[in-house]
């Protein structure tokens, strides 16, 4: 188990650097910030971390109860699930370049990128953190995790939502039609 989660953890931190390394050699100007989104992302932290202390004050140890079993196989899922999400996230950043950030904005000379995983999916850096973290879940097993991926959807949500208003607000129409080509986090369904 130990060797899985640092393979995990390993992971994780090289598409960190990966991303983050490349945002500040590239990176573009800012041309407008979402205003709302810092303001509901820290209302979903606290109210995370409210719940979680509830839960663990009434009912402790619950959060650290196994949902998955540690046996080869899950190490094996989780390890190949958080790769191919890591993987495709990378793909999306890749193709973003310049335009990426961490928070929700319009850089100077912003177009809307439709190519590489922008194909499939609007948000394919979130569907693939979603997947990667969806392996990571597996390979802890415990509930924590788990809720800790629920969590982290609604926030990815609140995020997509600050970016729509922006870009709907920066490209219009362009924006509207790719809204209706392209689902937002799972090809053809959502």
């Amino acid at each position: 188990m130990d060797t899985v989660l640092y393979i995990i953890a390993g992971e994780w931190i090289v598409f960190l650097v990966f991303i983050f390394s490349l945002g500040f050699v590239y990176g573009g100007k800012t041309e407008r910030i979402s205003k709302w989104y810092i303001q509901r992302s820290f209302l979903l932290f606290v109210l995370a971390i409210i719940a979680i202390i509830v839960i663990q004050r009434f009912e402790p140890g619950i959060l650290l109860l196994r949902v998955i079993p540690d046996t080869v196989l899950s190490g094996v899922a989780g390890i190949v699930i958080t790769t191919a999400g890591l993987a495709f996230a990378t793909w999306a950043r890749i193709h973003l370049g310049k335009f990426w950030s961490s928070m929700p904005m319009i850089k100077a000379g912003h177009h809307l990128i439709r190519t590489g995983p922008y194909r499939i999916v609007r948000n394919p850096m979130y569907t693939g953190m979603l997947v990667a973290f969806a392996g990571s879940a597996i390979v802890t097993g415990k509930l924590v995790a788990f809720i800790a991926v629920g969590i982290i959807v609604i926030g990815l949500w609140l995020k997509i939502k600050a970016e729509e208003d922006i870009l709907l607000e920066k490209f219009g129409e362009e924006y509207i039609q790719f809204k209706r080509d392209v689902k937002a986090l799972i090809p053809y369904i959502l």
